[in-house]
């Protein structure tokens, strides 16, 4: 197959159009670009339905390390010429390598799994980059699934994938309301512990279920009233009088830190 060169090809455009939320739900597909990216995304189980690379940007040892099992594995690659590969990418400085995989969406009921299993519950996050940190804090953690409530940021926004480095592939996400979280919860017999300023109990005295969601709230609002009055449990993560609140990502990381040290 003949090297691409010009950025008005259909697989360069398709590409560039998934840098935009409307793009990749009409086409379905997510962006990676990056070869520890790409590799992450495959270790976690990403499916990968077209590479893209330019030689002439792909010289280091793990890129073509990466390149190889991804030919191994029989996924289509075409390659590129610099002036096509940098028109489609993102970054400043392009690593020679893309991919796009399906953006996966998950039910509520697919998230459901028997025995202990802990659960994270992200309140209008909305920030990518704060999302695809937690994802991957998430996965560190042994999250067994994630459900978006209100209006978060997208999973597979391009900082968002960048951020997780690859951990969307690795925890699966539901988007819900509220109500239709806590019917899934109540069937499930999953008891909801609210993240919260105001809660008497702090999350390193709080003893926690076998069958948890953690409810993490926004960066700048936290909870609303109405989640944290339903919420079954509430802590408070104890920091210094010197800072109003934590950021999401970084109290999403202290709270399942507790909950997984308290377990094993």
């Amino acid at each position: 197959m003949p090297t691409i060169d010009s950025p008005q090809n259909q697989q360069v455009k398709l590409y560039r159009s998934l840098l935009s939320k409307k793009g990749r739900q009409k086409a379905g597909l997510c962006p990676l670009e990056g070869v520890r990216l790409i590799d992450s995304a495959l270790q976690n189980g990403a499916d990968l339905q077209t590479v893209y690379v330019c030689p002439e940007l792909l010289t280091d040892q793990r890129g073509q390390e990466l390149l190889r099992e991804i030919r191994d594995r029989d996924i289509a690659v075409l390659e590129l010429s610099p002036r096509a590969f940098s028109s489609m990418t993102d970054t400043q400085h392009p690593q020679g390598i893309a991919a796009t995989a399906p953006a996966q969406y998950h039910s509520l009921q697919s998230l459901s799994k028997p025995g202990p299993a802990v659960y994270l519950w992200l309140y209008e996050i909305r920030e990518p980059g704060n999302l695809g940190t937690i994802f991957r804090t998430a996965a560190a953690f042994d999250v067994a699934g994630i459900v978006l409530l209100g209006n978060c940021a997208d999973v597979y926004n391009p900082k968002a994938i960048r951020a997780s480095s690859g951990a969307i592939f690795a925890v699966p996400a539901a988007q819900a309301t509220w109500d239709e979280a806590m019917t899934w919860a109540d069937q499930g017999d999953i008891h909801t512990v609210a993240a919260a300023l105001c809660a008497e109990t702090s999350c390193h005295e709080a003893g926690y279920p076998d069958r948890l969601a953690a409810v993490i709230g926004s960066e700048a609002h936290g909870l609303p009233e109405h989640v944290l009055t339903s919420a079954q449990l509430q802590v408070k993560i104890p920091v210094s009088d010197k800072v109003e609140s934590l950021n999401a990502g970084v109290a999403t990381g202290i709270l399942l830190y507790e909950i997984y040290r308290q377990r094993y």
